[in-house]
């Protein structure tokens, strides 16, 4: 698996298989959380709607796959990333998503 930024700083993910694909998302990823995290806070921090995480694209195929996560689950998101910022004893992580989190309660109620 290969990665890039956008012009939008919505992350690429360009995998070899379906099969590499698969493979990133059998386990916790730090990078996936870091770049959900990141993503849901730029999008708050602009009032968007929709947080824009990833594009995906797989060789030898000719479509991508925008992946986005509404704001309605931004909150479930962000406590899924705590749980894992927690299980990998990243303190510094934790809180920032916490207040994050914080932050999203307030905005969408």
């Amino acid at each position: 698996m290969q990665h890039q930024q956008a012009e939008d700083n919505m992350k690429i993910l360009n995998f070899e298989s379906l099969e590499d694909f698969n493979k990133l998302f059998e386990k916790d990823s730090r990078m996936i959380t870091d770049e959900i995290v990141k993503s849901i806070e730029e999008a708050l921090n602009f009032q968007k709607g929709t947080a824009k995480l990833f594009t995906i694209s797989i060789a030898n195929e000719e479509h991508s796959f925008e992946v986005t996560l509404p704001k309605s689950q931004w909150e479930a998101a962000l406590e899924s990333c705590l749980d894992k910022y927690s299980k990998w004893e990243e303190a510094d992580a934790s809180i920032d998503t916490y207040l994050l989190k914080k932050r999203v309660v307030e905005w969408v109620g």
